[in-house]
């Protein structure tokens, strides 16, 4: 797991050799012309029509560098699945000349495209694409290849073979320690690829012997030592032999340029060991948000690992309900994944067994009412919201606030609204769990006889929540009988700028999923639901095809894996709510532009008659919806989203609640111009007591 100095140097030159692995292009006027209407096209947002340009540039020219852009352009956009598309087209182009124009590559016969699609997916794209396009790329050098600084293959080979390791791929490993032990110089690949495979097989004295022998005899290739050195820590991990992986850690990171991110499941491993549960879980969680390299924070791969080992540490400390949504986010990364699949399966067993014998209460936490809200509504004060915690390892059954259901999840969080008097208020929390145990926790609260009202929204000082955005278009259709869509993609990066640059939100927190199947659409939902914290705001807008299924009163999203005749690989409105419940945000608000969008309302949708006062909006935790329609079909050419995007770019208010916008801008147009009737409601089956998102202008 451990990248070498010379790997540093080569990825800091990569670009470098980027500019200079393409010649001028060998094109027309004409050529030229539709690439640079294509790139007008892409600047403005028209993507679909920016993208015939450059396939027409492509196909007249036969120049693979106006594709070469369109790659880059679809990554740079979040279009990973689009992007490596074009790339498959430029790799697959092996002719050495195409229409009698010589494609010529400054890169000793190196496709410098392969390793930049390779590049791609490992760091910001899939992984497994980037494993599986290493191997491809390995396969069609031939003996071409060494492991040398003059070319790319090092850098390929290394975060391959890492990658194999870490998806626990032995056939890969397998393959890539063949390779290179049967090409010249390719001593050091051959080296690497044996230490991972052989820890995968458990065979550690045999590795451990190999680097004790190239740390003291060199492995014949440069910074051999080095290397042998760096792999420790990792093999030590696995032997069980803690104090001497936490030393070569050490020596590791005086040695060479990586830092404490770069260790963290290594950590997380050794504090399982030691059965350190606690630490153990927070080294986990960091593998699973990411790591350092140089400047750059890497998506592991691997992450059914990670998953499965904070499992474990989650079973160590007793918190069954939490061990057990790690098993099932390892199996979303990895179906077959065995011991997720055992660890859940003595999980449940343990689980009735604990509840059998469970006498114990929940123990019951009050988090607010608080002084720290980030955006504060003063008003009558006719209720206030309670939230808190009720923590038991059989699991949260039910919550009641004075007598009144509030709404709770399994892991313990609970909430609710509570009316109040004049003067003091008794509250009182009952709290039950799964072996029936109940806990009460009392408490009063004082409201002035007097009460101030303020009708405006004032910010507080104390610390404020973060803006999250996610952004879901599916575009481009696996199913031929499911017809692509032209504007999703357009129409969520539309979105992206005006939140940027008008209001509260921050590049890094704005996520794209684009043309996503669904594993990409339950995995980008485990990772929210690791980085965002309970006072932070999130949007989710999904642009893409939806279907109604009448017999069942079922509403479905098609992402783009959907098979038309396979409902089982659509993706229900309900299994949608339970993601949104699942995460801690403060308000979240889901915009969808799609047919029968209307179908999430599972208790009220409110029409243009809604009250606009907004009262005491921030403090409470909000689940809301607004949507491009009810249950009808909507175009793809969407009016709704003009008027959307017209509603936020015009907005002059400081603060907006998605009501107001919706009632003052929306609803009206959309309804003036088309027969759809789009809708504004709220999600009480995701955790709705009131409130509403509100848009903050910069």
């Amino acid at each position: 797991m451990r990248k070498i100095l010379l790997t540093l140097l080569l990825l800091i030159s990569v670009s470098i050799v980027y500019s200079q692995s393409i010649l001028s292009p060998y094109s027309t006027n004409q050529d030229y012309k539709s690439y640079s209407q294509a790139q007008k096209l892409w600047k403005n947002g028209d993507y679909v029509e920016a993208e015939k340009f450059y396939k027409k540039a492509y196909t007249n020219s036969g120049n693979v560098s106006y594709l070469w852009t369109l790659a880059k352009n679809k990554f740079e956009i979040g279009d990973v699945k689009g992007g490596n598309s074009v790339y498959d087209i430029i790799i697959k182009d092996k002719t050495e000349y195409v229409k009698g124009k010589p494609q010529i590559f400054r890169t000793n016969h190196l496709n410098p495209f392969y390793f930049e699609k390779i590049d791609n997916n490992f760091k910001k794209g899939d992984p497994e694409v980037g494993l599986a396009s290493s191997l491809e790329f390995v396969e069609t050098m031939g003996d071409r290849i060494g492991f040398t600084e003059s070319n790319f293959f090092v850098v390929v080979y290394t975060s391959a073979t890492e990658t194999a390791f870490a998806l626990d791929n032995k056939e890969a490993l397998k393959k890539l320690h063949e390779k290179a032990a049967s090409v010249k110089n390719g001593e050091y690949g051959e080296f690497l690829s044996f230490v991972y495979l052989n820890i995968l097989n458990k065979d550690y004295e045999k590795v451990l012997k190999r680097i004790e022998d190239v740390q003291t005899n060199g492995g014949g290739f440069t910074n051999s030592k080095l290397v042998a050195r760096s792999l420790l820590p990792t093999l030590y991990a696995h032997m069980g032999e803690n104090e001497k992986a936490l030393a070569a850690i050490d020596r590791a990171k005086e040695s060479i340029l990586l830092g404490e991110d770069y260790f963290h499941y290594v950590y997380g491993l050794i504090a399982l060991n030691k059965k350190d549960y606690k630490e153990a879980i927070d080294r986990f969680t960091k593998a699973i948000k990411g790591r350092m390299f140089l400047v750059h924070r890497i998506e592991p791969a691997g992450k059914f690992k990670h998953y499965t080992k904070r499992a474990e540490a989650y079973e160590g400390l007793g918190d069954l309900i939490q061990a057990r949504k790690d098993y099932e986010a390892a199996l979303t990364y990895n179906p077959d994944y065995e011991p997720a699949l055992n660890g859940i399966a003595k999980l449940e067993g343990r689980m009735v067994q604990d509840r059998k014998a469970d006498k114990n209460p929940p123990v019951i936490t009050v988090t607010e009412p608080s002084v720290n809200r980030g955006l504060k509504v003063t008003a009558s004060g006719n209720d206030i919201m309670v939230k808190g915690t009720a923590i038991d390892p059989s699991g949260l059954k039910a919550v009641t606030i004075n007598g009144q259901a509030a709404y709770s999840q399994e892991a313990g969080n609970f909430w609710g609204n509570v009316a109040l008097k004049e003067g003091s208020s008794k509250i009182v929390i009952a709290a039950t769990d799964m072996a029936g145990n109940t806990a009460e926790y009392t408490f009063d609260i004082e409201k002035p006889i007097s009460p101030v009202a303020v009708n405006d929204i004032v910010p507080v000082k104390e610390k404020e929540g973060r803006n999250f955005a996610v952004l879901i278009a599916s575009q481009n259709y696996d199913d031929s009988s499911i017809p692509s869509l032209e504007n999703p993609i357009a129409d969520a990066v539309k979105l992206k700028l005006i939140l940027k640059n008008s209001y509260n939100f921050i590049d890094e927190n704005i996520i794209t999923l684009f043309n996503p199947g669904r594993a990409d659409f339950k995995k980008q939902f485990l990772l929210l639901s690791e980085i965002i914290q309970p006072e932070d705001n999130l949007i989710i807008f999904y642009a893409g095809h939806g279907i109604w299924v009448d017999k069942e009163k079922k509403g479905y999203w098609l992402l783009t894996d959907a098979q038309r005749s396979d409902v089982n690989t659509w993706l229900p409105n309900k299994e949608v709510l339970n993601m949104i419940a699942g995460l801690p945000s403060r308000h979240t608000l889901l915009i969808t532009d799609a047919c029968f969008s209307g179908s999430v309302f599972k208790t009220r949708s409110i029409g243009a008659d809604a009250p606009a006062a907004v009262r005491e909006m921030s403090q409470r935790i909000s689940r809301v919806a607004i949507t491009s329609g009810n249950d009808t079909e909507v175009p793809d050419q969407s009016v709704f989203m003009k008027y959307l995007v017209k509603a936020l770019s015009e907005n002059k208010d400081k603060y907006l609640t998605a009501q107001k916008m919706f009632i003052t801008q929306i609803i009206e147009a959309v309804m003036t111009e088309t027969k759809t009737e789009p809708r504004y409601g709220t999600l009480e089956a995701a955790g709705h007591v009131g409130g509403d998102f509100i848009f903050t202008k910069k």
